[in-house]
Order: structure tokens, then C-alpha cells, then sequence
């Protein structure tokens, strides 16, 4: 137990995790691209391949590529903020928790039941306004042909006020409320079950990518739909048309249907899943080192 505590540092866990993250957005970015081509597309139901063509066929493949200047600040650092807040809330849970013994209790479990979407929501307030940026340039359209990152968040604070950049925030907070609570959840009971009884207490690399397929894949079919929503709401010119993620949802129904609601869920799946595969064994490995075990 002393041994866990004097290497406790959930700074190195955040830097590592972050970067990690970054290196996975950066080789995803074309499939995200391709994914908020998808649920963008509110004429057709496009596959994957068909999202795909629609940009390298009719635009080129460097448009695959459009708004990459996002990945540092859309990636390394709400990922290191959420490692960060997420580490310390479970030291501190867990020392409060502890036995007379010492030992740890099996209800640790549920700690990121709560951890989690409190970290999240901290690292979300990071997140939120270059997606904005990232989104808009995504889509390629005379009306968002930004140059870079600075001069979009310039340009959307001119024409729609910097609120704009922050208006998506309660989809957000939703969103990835729900998405990381299963998503970490379901990868610490995954973790649980494979170490409950080996000495050392961190996975093999197959065993991290498994588990982190199995708890992403649930994740991402769950919260689709309102990702989906999202995407059209930060599309939205704010001085055109009313910001309402309700009136996206009825028109969406009406004209397209509720299977629409699945849009782009084949490139998510892949981007989301190979994306989380370079993060989370990165982070476990950094967990067993200098992070925190829920329980023994």
C-alpha cells in the first residue's frame, strides 16, 4: 500500500495519457472527417464508403485532412484534463473509503459511476469551442472556409458572438457525461475481472486494446444519436436559424426517420475504437505505475 501511495502521481498519468490521445486523434482525423461528413448529410444515408468518395472523389484527399490544426488543443489537453481530475477524485475516494485494515472494498468499483463524468465536465469546458472550430472547417463550405484555428474562433466571435463557441455546452456535458461513464466504467470492471487475481496489476497490451474495444463500442452505439445532434447543432449559423438541439431532433424524425439516428455509426465505431486503443493502454500502463488501484 505505501508503495502505491510514494508513487502516486497522476501528473505523469495525464501527460502520457494526452499525448497518447493526441497521436490517436492525429492518425483518426480522416475517418472523423468522414463521420461528420455522414451525420452532417441530411439529404442521404451515406455509408462509410460513400462519405469517403464524397470527399476525396469531388474535393480531393487533402480535404480528409481539413481543420487538423484542431488535434493539440481538441485532444492532448482535455484528455490530460480529464486524466488529471480523474486520478485524483479516485486517490481520494479510495483513501476515504479504505478499511480498518487497510485493505480496499469491492464497491470501490462504482467510484467512476462518479469520477468520471465529474472529470469529464471539467475537461469538456476545454473541449467544446474548438470543436466549434473543428466541425465547421470539417465540412468544407464556402460559409466556414476558415483559414486556421484563430482565424475561425475570430471569425465566429465577429459574426455570432464568442457564446456561439459555448452554446453546444449542455448537448456536450450530456454527451460525454453519458459516453465516458459506461466507456470507464465498463473498462475498470473489464480491468477488475482480469487482474482480480494476479500479483501484478497491470494488463497485457492485447488484453488493454480488448477491453478498451469492448467498453468503447458501448459507449459510442449509445450516445450516436446525440453526437449526431451535435454535429448539425454546431453547424447552425446562429444569425440564420435558431440554436435548438429539440428542433434538429422533430426535423430529423420527420424528414429522414429514426433510423437516421444511426448515421455515420460505422466510421464512429472505427474511430472511436482505434482512437480509445491508443489512449487506454497507455493510460493502464501509466495506472499501474503511478496511478490508482479501485480495488484489491
Amino acid at each position: 500500500m505505501a508503495k502505491e501511495q510514494e508513487q502516486f502521481n497522476p501528473w505523469l498519468v495525464a501527460f502520457y495519457s494526452g499525448l497518447a490521445s493526441m497521436c490517436g486523434d492525429m492518425l483518426m482525423y480522416p475517418i472523423d472527417t468522414i463521420a461528420t461528413r455522414i451525420k452532417a448529410n441530411t439529404e442521404h444515408f451515406l455509408s462509410f464508403r460513400q462519405g469517403y468518395d464524397l470527399i476525396v472523389k469531388n474535393e480531393g484527399p487533402r480535404y480528409l485532412f481539413r481543420g487538423f490544426s484542431t488535434t493539440f488543443m481538441g485532444s492532448f489537453v482535455p484528455f490530460s484534463t480529464y486524466f488529471l481530475i480523474y486520478e485524483w477524485l479516485n486517490h481520494y475516494a479510495v483513501k476515504s473509503t479504505k478499511k480498518d485494515d487497510g485493505s480496499k472494498s469491492k464497491l470501490n468499483l462504482l467510484i467512476p459511476l462518479v469520477t468520471a463524468p465529474i472529470a469529464e465536465i471539467a475537461s469538456v469546458l476545454t473541449y467544446i469551442p474548438i470543436d466549434t472550430v473543428r466541425t465547421r472547417m470539417q465540412m468544407n463550405t464556402p460559409e466556414y472556409n476558415y483559414k486556421g484555428v484563430t482565424q475561425a474562433i475570430l471569425e465566429i466571435q465577429k459574426n455570432e458572438g464568442i457564446i456561439r463557441l459555448f452554446q453546444a455546452s449542455h448537448l456536450y456535458m450530456v454527451q460525454v457525461v453519458i459516453y465516458t461513464t459506461f466507456q470507464m466504467w465498463f473498462y475498470e470492471l473489464i480491468r477488475y475481472k482480469l487482474l482480480v487475481d494476479r500479483e501484478k496489476k497491470d494488463l497485457k497490451i492485447h488484453e488493454s486494446v480488448l477491453a478498451t474495444i469492448g467498453s468503447t463500442s458501448v459507449a459510442t452505439l449509445i450516445v450516436n444519436p446525440l453526437d449526431l445532434i451535435i454535429t448539425r447543432f454546431q453547424l447552425v449559423d446562429s444569425r440564420k436559424a435558431q440554436l435548438s438541439g429539440r428542433r434538429i431532433l422533430k426535423e430529423l424524425l420527420v424528414n429522414e426517420g429514426k433510423l437516421a439516428l444511426m448515421k455515420g455509426i460505422g466510421a464512429r465505431l472505427i474511430n472511436q475504437c482505434v482512437f480509445s486503443a491508443f489512449y487506454l493502454p497507455v493510460y493502464d500502463h501509466c495506472k499501474a505505475k503511478y496511478g490508482i488501484t479501485l480495488a484489491d
